[in-house]
């Protein structure tokens, strides 16, 4: 299972809807995409350039991927950033890889 940061910002139709009706949309995306084998760890509503913030599990980049297209083809969450995330342990097995790769950068 991966790990994703999903951002994203509500459209204005999307705003009015949820004045109209408010509603945990966190629980109702849960429930939709469980059977994708997604699972959102945490949600917050966020202040400035993102309404909201989620930590997400999914199976596989895949899967993250077509959920992102999903969600954002319908216009309600505009300005969506899906960032895979890596845990701490990989990095550092990253860093002992990196002693053995050869890189010379560019010179003037």
């Amino acid at each position: 299972m991966g790990h994703y940061l999903l951002q994203g910002s509500y459209s204005a139709n999307a705003w009015a809807a949820q004045i109209a009706n408010p509603q945990n949309r966190l629980e109702q995306v849960s429930n939709m995409l469980a059977p994708s084998g997604i699972n959102i760890v945490q949600g917050f509503a966020a202040f400035g350039e993102n309404d909201l913030v989620l930590l997400i599990e999914a199976p596989d980049d895949k899967t993250m991927a077509a959920a992102s297209i999903t969600i954002g083809s319908t216009g309600a969450v505009t300005n969506l950033k899906t960032t895979p995330l890596m845990p701490i342990e990989d990095l550092v097995d990253a860093l002992k890889i990196a002693q053995g790769v050869a890189y010379t950068p560019p010179t003037g």
